[in-house]
């Protein structure tokens, strides 16, 4: 088995048991959240773990995180079923991937770019449950994901619409970098692989990756707060205090929940 067959595996395996034990069970779940990232997009597409066809045959309405969630809930034919946090602004459950969870359950969201949009989602989540693969683990942010936090940095879309392309990126690096540290030649505009020159979010802005010192201890929460308050900053790709639980897919086909108390092996 190659490794990206093993991680859909085990991702695999934790939409599953997401699925059949904590979404099915319940009742109550009239507003759904629907993340980002491969994981959810294939507890979407597999009819055997069955999402899409679950939120369409209970008419659950569902509010996506970003273009790709959206899409994903057209496929599955849930066009008439989808919201928005202004429509519904009270989620009953929501669910979405994670690049690293600490011990802690902060999580380093981004690597698709859609955190802004997801972000939002989970703060208007009663319950925000992550999926991911075992590789995504860690007792500390930073042990396994090496791509930095991502930061998103406005941009005026009337202007750029009158080729006016300035931005405060430089800006907004050196003050990050100069409160909190980091690897200057590293930390850069996400740029795309199939346009020319930096990643556009979906909601059209640019993605800075801070890549952080992971020799010291930072206080997440700090941090996250430190960067929103700088000039031209929305959002960053650190989430604290928001996750209920997450649920990691094992190699052996077993799933670990981590919430506040520490990890426990299920049977899937």
């Amino acid at each position: 088995m190659s490794l990206s067959e093993a991680a859909n595996a085990t991702k695999r395996v934790v939409a599953k048991y997401v699925m059949d034990k904590i979404i099915r069970p319940r009742t109550d779940i009239k507003i759904f959240g629907l993340g980002s990232g491969t994981t959810i997009e294939l507890a979407m597409k597999d009819k055997e773990i069955g999402l899409g066809d679950y939120l369409k045959s209970h008419n659950i309405k569902v509010v996506p995180t970003s273009f790709q969630a959206y899409e994903a809930a057209v496929a599955a034919g849930l066009k008439d079923q989808i919201a928005s946090v202004k429509d519904s602004p009270s989620i009953d459950l929501a669910i979405d991937g994670a690049d690293e969870v600490d011990e802690h359950l902060n999580l380093i969201k981004g690597g698709g770019g859609c955190f802004l949009l997801e972000k939002t989602v989970a703060l208007h989540a009663k319950q925000l449950i992550i999926l991911a693969d075992n590789s995504k683990k860690s007792q500390r942010l930073g042990e396994k994901w090496s791509k930095g936090i991502p930061v998103e940095i406005v941009v005026n879309s009337e202007k750029v619409v009158d080729c006016d392309f300035r931005h405060n990126a430089e800006e907004v690096k050196s003050a990050i970098l100069k409160k909190f540290g980091g690897d200057n030649a590293k930390t850069v505009l996400r740029q795309a692989s199939k346009k020319c020159g930096p990643v556009i979010t979906d909601a059209g802005n640019l993605i800075l990756d801070w890549i952080f010192p992971t020799d010291s201890s930072l206080d997440w929460k700090a941090v996250d707060e430190g960067i929103k308050a700088i000039p031209g900053v929305i959002a960053t790709g650190v989430f604290v205090g928001i996750a209920h639980s997450v649920y990691f897919g094992q190699e052996d086909g077993s799933v670990v929940m981590r919430d506040k108390t520490g990890d426990h092996k299920l049977n899937a």
